[in-house]
Formats: structure tokens, C-alpha cells, sequence
């Protein structure tokens, strides 16, 4: 019996010590959060790796750079539309001219914003967006009258405009290379966490959030970073050193420094090097035309992948013979749930197969409510199963509906990054303002069943495009994506 005490004890012993040890381990990780910085000696040749700095101010920087989104998804909760073609608050065509203005608005801004923020810098575009959803503030404290929500809904778009555009741009180009997918996703956890203010507040209140949210923007941006990517754009060299200096933690004389800004440095002349950087002159080069062409393929499945209808989660459920849910909480918590999802997942897998797995969920889910709002057939079992198929399409969409946006701005050069991406934001808004305006004579000509049939087959083909047309993004270069484009041509047109 004392051997077989002693034995135990001795394990106890290890296994404390191996606890210990590991806990050390943990902490001193967190405590260097040390990240290596790669720069290419040649196109061709190996890469130096130097090991310094911290990531921690770059998380804080980029959440600070994130909180407008969680503003929008507040005053969203007040609009008759949202960022989305669906609404989980009204149907699009409650308010058609609410819908129109604003998205109008956003189509005419996000170029403009996008020439702002290549001219005068990424701060300035930040500081216009807080401006405009400042302004959005003074319709909700005048009189409801229907020319107030007009005004209310043209800001928002203004303001919509630069959200979807500037914010990613800034934070993609103040990240390191592999925390940079976690930083841009951040965009989709704020917008859906303000979605939920919705459940917990009243509109009362939801006001004077906005109030307080925006004063906080506005006294953040004193700690806020220029882009070093846009002040070598401009040939500010020093400043570029200066701001990856403060990003990354590291003293003025650290190598590490002088690497990065080298690269940027080789970037912009390698970009520089096709001649007048001119939208018609960009989309004549061939790679980049290329990427402009996987843009408008994920851009217009966004907007057409079935939102509208899921979204709007009492038309199904009415469809389904289901209990109304006055607060939607279904559709709002399980829209908030897809975005964590993708926030924890982005780090780990590759942009193409984290958004092909989400269209797979889409069309699964939508086949099964297809079967169920068939008119011509009645289930009788498992009634259960349409509204967990309902929450499980809405945790896809979630997971999938920012990976456009975010792989769209890895793959363009910070030179021609803003150019393109307002031209995607504008062809998208476009293309949205012509379904929500059609969809109602679509669904009363196919009816809903049919529309969940047709969705289903939209999703299909965007997960295998998805899978088999987008290069691997994740922990890649912008000239190693580049690369990808050039051995696999995509639709010669």
C-alpha cells in the first residue's frame, strides 16, 4: 500500500510539473507575442526571416478601426434595409424608396471614398465615415415623418459606401501578413454584434448608443496609424518607417524596418512599372482583370445567393406554418453566430475553402426548405427540422457573407487596391438594387419553393467556383497570389 501511495504521488508530482510548465510556456507566449517578418531577396530567391516585434497593437488598432461597423449594425437595426439584399427587420419592398436611396447613395460614395482615401490618405476616409454616420444622427432626433427616414437612409448609404471599402483597405494594409484575415473578419463580428443591440434596447436607446459610440470613434482616432502601404504610395518613406515602427513595437534602427518598407518600396515600383495607373489602363492588364473577374463573380453571388428571402425570416416561417418571432432572434443570433464561426476559423483555413463550406451549408439548408414550403407536399414528421435548417442557413451565410470583401482586398497591390475594390462596392450596389426591386415578381411568378430550389442551385455552382477558381490567399503575398492568377487562366474574356 505506502509503494502504491508513493506512486501516485510521484505521478501527482509529474503531472503538476508538466501543468506548470506549460502554463510558463503559455504566458511567455503571450507575454513576446513574437511574429516573423519575410523579405524576398529576389523573385526567385529565399526569404531572410527576422524575428521581432509584437502583434498586440495592431489587434487593438484594427478593433478600434472595426468600431464603426458595430455603429452601423446598431443604426441598421432602425433602417428598412440593411448591408445585405435580406433585412431581418422589414422586406425590402416595405420602404422601396428608402432602399433605393440608400443604396444609390452607397454606389455614388464608395468610388469617391476610394479617391479620397489615394489622395489624402486612409485616415482622412476614416474620419469622413464617422462624419457621415454623425449626420446620420439628426433625422432620429426629428419628428418620424417620411422625408426624415429619406435623409436617415441616404446618409447611412454614404456612410455604408466608405465602410465596406476604406475600413477593410486600412486594416489589411496595418496587419501583419498572418494575423491579417482574423483583423479584416473583425468587420463581420461588429457589424452583427450591433445587429443584436436590437434584442437587449429599445430605439430610445439605440439612439443614444449611436450618440456615445460615435464620440468614441472620434477621440480613438488620436491612436490610429496611417497606412505605412499609403505613405510609401506617396513617398513618404521616413513616415512609413515611423508608423510600422509604432504597429509592430519596435525600435527607429531595427532591420526588421527597413525590410518592410524595402518591400512596400518594390511593390509599388513593380505596380508603377505598367505605366499611368488608370482604371481602364488597371483592367487592361491581364492578371489584374483576372481578379476584378473572381471580384464581380463573388460580389453578384452575394448579392444574389438568397438572402432576400432568409433573412426575412417571418416569410418563411409563415410559409412553414410556424409561430411568428416577433424579436428575430433566430435569424440575428444565428447571423452573429456565422461570424464568430469565421472569426475562429480564418486563421486555420484558406479564404477558398472557408467560403465553399459555407455555400455548402447554404445549399443544404435551402434544399431542405424547398421541400418543406412545396406547396403540392405536405411533411408530416420532423417539424422541428425546417426551423434547425433555417438557423443552420443563416449561421452559412454568416460565415460566408464578409470573405468576399476579405479576399478581394488580399489580392489587389495596395496601388491599385482602392480603384478596384470602390469599383466592386459600386457594381455591387447595382446589381442589388435591380433584385430587391425584381425579386417580388420573380417569387410570385416561381413561387417560394422554387425560389429555395433556384438559390440552392446559385450556392452550388459558388462553392465549386469558389473552390476551383479562387487562389489560396491565406499567408500568401499579393505577388504570390499574383503567380496563382498567371498559370490559371480564368474565363478568357
Amino acid at each position: 500500500m505506502l509503494y502504491k501511495n508513493n506512486d501516485a504521488n510521484f505521478i501527482a508530482f509529474r503531472v503538476v510539473l508538466v501543468f506548470r510548465a506549460v502554463i510558463l510556456y503559455a504566458l511567455e507566449k503571450l507575454r513576446k507575442m513574437v511574429y516573423t517578418v519575410k523579405t524576398t531577396e529576389s523573385d526567385q530567391g529565399p526569404c531572410k526571416e527576422v524575428k521581432s516585434g509584437s502583434i498586440w497593437k495592431e489587434f487593438v488598432i484594427s478593433f478600434i478601426a472595426s468600431i464603426p461597423f458595430f455603429t452601423h449594425g446598431v443604426e441598421t437595426t432602425i433602417l428598412s434595409t440593411s448591408a445585405h439584399a435580406g433585412h431581418f427587420i422589414t422586406s425590402p419592398d416595405d420602404e422601396p424608396w428608402n432602399a433605393t436611396a440608400m443604396l444609390i447613395a452607397a454606389g455614388i460614395s464608395a468610388p469617391v471614398y476610394c479617391y479620397v482615401i489615394d489622395k489624402f490618405g486612409r485616415k482622412i476616409g476614416i474620419f469622413i465615415i464617422s462624419l457621415m454616420q454623425g449626420a446620420s444622427l439628426v433625422p432620429l432626433f426629428l419628428p418620424p415623418k417620411d422625408i426624415n427616414m429619406l435623409i436617415l437612409h441616404i446618409f447611412a448609404g454614404i456612410s455604408s459606401g466608405g465602410l465596406f471599402t476604406v475600413l477593410p483597405i486600412y486594416v489589411r494594409e496595418i496587419s501583419s501578413t498572418n494575423i491579417r484575415g482574423v483583423t479584416i473578419s473583425l468587420m463581420m463580428v461588429m457589424t452583427t454584434a450591433g445587429y443584436l443591440m436590437k434584442l437587449v434596447t429599445g430605439v430610445e436607446t439605440l439612439m443614444y448608443s449611436m450618440t456615445a459610440l460615435l464620440i468614441v470613434q472620434f477621440v480613438l482616432m488620436v491612436v490610429m496609424v496611417e497606412s505605412p502601404s499609403y505613405l510609401v504610395m506617396v513617398g513618404k518613406m521616413e513616415s512609413a518607417t515611423e508608423a510600422i515602427s509604432k504597429l509592430r513595437c519596435l525600435s527607429y534602427e531595427n532591420p526588421a524596418l527597413s525590410n518592410e518598407v524595402i518591400h512596400l518600396r518594390d511593390e509599388r515600383d513593380r505596380v508603377r512599372a505598367n505605366g499611368k495607373l488608370s482604371l481602364l489602363q488597371i483592367l487592361r492588364n491581364r492578371i489584374w482583370w483576372d481578379a476584378t473577374k473572381i471580384g464581380f463573380v463573388l460580389y453578384t453571388i452575394h448579392v444574389i445567393c438568397g438572402s432576400i428571402v432568409f433573412l426575412d425570416q417571418d416569410k418563411v416561417l409563415l410559409q412553414l406554418k410556424m409561430d411568428m418571432d416577433p424579436e428575430k432572434v433566430l435569424v440575428v443570433a444565428s447571423l452573429c453566430g456565422g461570424s464568430l464561426l469565421c472569426l475562429s476559423m480564418v486563421k486555420f483555413i484558406d479564404r477558398k475553402y472557408l467560403l465553399t463550406f459555407g455555400y455548402a451549408i447554404m445549399v443544404l439548408s435551402m434544399g431542405v426548405l424547398g421541400v418543406y414550403t412545396q406547396t403540392e407536399l405536405t411533411v408530416r414528421s420532423l417539424h422541428w427540422l425546417p426551423v434547425v435548417a433555417l438557423s443552420i442557413l443563416v449561421i452559412g451565410y454568416g460565415l460566408a457573407w464578409g470573405l468576399p470583401i476579405i479576399i478581394m482586398v488580399e489580392m489587389y497591390n495596395f496601388e491599385i487596391r482602392a480603384k478596384l475594390l470602390g469599383l466592386l462596392y459600386t457594381y455591387s450596389q447595382i446589381i442589388k438594387l435591380a433584385h430587391i426591386h425584381s425579386f417580388k415578381y420573380i417569387e410570385e411568378y416561381m413561387g417560394i419553393y422554387t425560389v429555395f430550389y433556384l438559390f440552392a442551385c446559385i450556392n452550388l455552382f459558388a462553392g465549386v467556383y469558389t473552390l476551383f477558381g479562387i487562389p489560396n490567399i491565406k499567408d500568401k503575398s499579393v505577388k504570390q497570389i499574383e503567380r496563382q492568377l498567371k498559370r490559371v487562366p480564368i474565363l478568357k474574356l
